[in-house]
């Protein structure tokens, strides 16, 4: 009698069982079976058997059905708590998203030794990869569920925007088609390589060329050296851009951090020596060429996504629960502190919103605070570590732009910071007493600013703390007669005339009442009879008197004064 049985194998996609192949034969469909169960796009598969019975209806039975095992590469993912969202394929290039894969594919990156920009731009890497078990879906499933966290059609429309953006940045790099790679290392010969073509066009090539070279190299500082080196060519500010975004790679791996800032003592330690590095204020007596080549890149502003790339790391290790002082535990609170004060400047919350939350974040830990209480708690514990109003008031107003805490203490923040409305100004509130008169009037009028700029505060509150700001800093002129010690009587009219338009157009003064004693001393000068003679006849060197004259009314005319 003929068979009427034949056997489906079907895989599980998306929660649904579909099916990949009708075999006749059982043996060879659980055989057909135990090789798709290995494979990187199958979660688990089943063989069903399917009986046509004597009255034409069918009958099913699960004759096996088996998950895929884990598998090492699997656990070379690592999980990250957010991935920001891309609209474009074309996004995968930019460093947010490069970030994103240096910390998920960490593992397998390390093994290897290849940077982001590296594997986007060899076809050879980017297959690699791809063939690498479940790598790239573990990698996408994860990330698409972080960027629409509620599941359903919307996670889907993300795991297959991110695939086919895969494959699209994977057909970009093999239509390059087989690029010879340079021996010589210098710019010159990359650019030979790179060929012509439009200015974007141009600029991807010269990145593949550029990660065809790095691929030779082993070892992070190795690849380092070589783009410091092209970083030192003298025509490396047209590929600036390129640089930058490659250095920013090579310092998302912790051992690459770990080899260029040497024995730190602890954590807390080295997060202020990567701050310092950021910034190109890092002392380099005992460091390496590397470190100091890249100390000056940074202290030139050449380097901003390598800047961003370092911002970020620091705050994600300050919302770890690395300790800041493992070895030291009673340094801990000290250690804190230390970064605190490095990070929340008279200037801004370097960082941002992002360091802000982080630094409350650390504080909770240690802490050991919970819930909306315990983050209450520390934000107000934090504001008052930083002791003066100026530096508290740049925390609180950062803090206002993270929607996660707005949410939970808002409230509670908006109250802090209107406190000094309901005050007495003083300017031993708003900065320290040892610090020297122009980084005083300078720190009062950067927070005025930002004052005024943040979007987070409503136009009340905004109005009374800006002007709060603005009369500490007048009452500061008018009790420390700053302005009467630039203006002295003693000294003749032009000098005095200059110094003060000079002290006007500093940028050290607010625009409102602050600013208006100094015009009201410069406007009483201009209104002496014969101001003009008299300030020429002040300076010795007549050949200069005029020069001198035009600039003073240059400068009346930048600061708005109007006799």
């Amino acid at each position: 009698m003929k068979d009427r049985s034949s056997f489906e194998v079907q895989v599980l996609q998306d929660k649904r069982w579909v099916l990949q192949q009708i075999v006749g034969d059982e043996a060879a469909a659980v055989a057909f079976a135990d090789q798709l169960v290995g494979k990187s796009n199958h979660t688990a598969v089943r063989v069903v058997r399917d009986f046509k019975r004597a009255d034409g209806l069918h009958a099913e039975t699960v004759v096996v059905e088996k998950a895929s095992t884990p598998t090492k590469a699997d656990i070379n993912i690592v999980p990250v708590a957010d991935a920001p969202n891309c609209t474009e394929w074309q996004q995968a290039y930019d460093l947010p998203a490069r970030m994103v894969m240096g910390r998920v594919f960490r593992k397998y990156l390390d093994e290897i030794e290849i940077t982001p920009t590296e594997l986007l731009h060899s076809a050879r890497e980017m297959k690699r990869l791809a063939d690498k078990d479940r790598l790239l879906m573990s990698a996408v499933d994860q990330v698409s569920t972080l960027q629409a966290p509620g599941g359903g059609d919307a996670a889907k429309e993300r795991r297959d925007f991110l695939h086919k953006g895969w494959d699209q940045a994977y057909a970009r790099v093999n239509r390059v088609g087989p690029v010879r790679i340079p021996k010589e290392t210098s710019l010159k010969a990359l650019r030979a390589a790179a060929g012509g073509g439009e200015q974007a066009e141009f600029q991807f090539q010269m990145r593949v060329v550029m990660a065809g070279q790095l691929l030779d190299l082993k070892g992070w500082l190795a690849k380092l050296d070589r783009v410091l080196a092209w970083s030192a060519d003298e025509d490396a500010g047209s590929v600036a851009v390129l640089l930058d975004g490659i250095i920013a790679d090579l310092l998302l791996p912790a051992s690459s951090l770990q080899d260029l800032l040497g024995f730190q003592n602890n954590l807390g330690t080295a997060l202020c020596r990567m701050l310092d590095l950021a910034f190109g204020q890092a002392e380099g007596d005992k460091s390496g060429e590397s470190f100091v080549a890249l100390n000056k890149l940074f202290a030139a502003n050449r380097l901003p996504q390598s800047r961003e790339a370092i911002l970020t790391r620091i705050s994600r290790e300050l919302r770890s629960a690395n300790p800041l002082s493992r070895h030291e535990p009673s340094r801990e609170y000290e250690v804190y502190t230390q970064l605190l004060g490095k990070l929340v400047t008279y200037q801004d919350v370097i960082g941002g919103p992002v360091m802000a939350d982080a630094l409350t974040q650390r504080y909770i830990r240690f802490h050991n605070m919970g819930g909306t209480s315990g983050l209450v708690n520390a934000i107000n514990d934090v504001a008052n570590v930083l002791a003066d109003r100026c530096r508290m008031t740049l925390y609180l107003m950062s803090l206002l732009e993270t929607p996660r805490i707005v949410e939970t203490c808002g409230p509670m923040i908006l109250r802090k910071l209107g406190e000094p409305t309901l005050e007495t100004p003083s300017i031993r509130d708003w900065t320290p007493a040892r610090m020297p008169p122009p980084e005083k009037m300078s720190a009062l009028t950067r927070c005025y600013k930002l004052i005024k700029a943040s979007p987070a505060l409503e136009e009340g509150l905004k109005t009374k703390l800006a002007d709060v700001v603005d009369s500490v800093l007048a009452k500061y002129l008018q009790d420390e007669e700053v302005i009467e010690k630039i203006d002295k009587p003693s000294d003749p009219l032009a000098f005095r005339s200059l110094r003060l338009i000079k002290f006007c157009a500093s940028g050290a003064l607010i625009q409102g009442k602050s600013l208006a004693l100094a015009h009201k001393r410069v406007l009483d000068h201009l209104r002496q009879p014969q101001f003009e003679e008299k300030f020429l006849a002040s300076i010795p060197d007549k050949t200069q008197a005029e020069a001198h004259l035009r600039e003073f009314h240059r400068l009346l005319m930048q600061v708005g004064v109007k006799n």
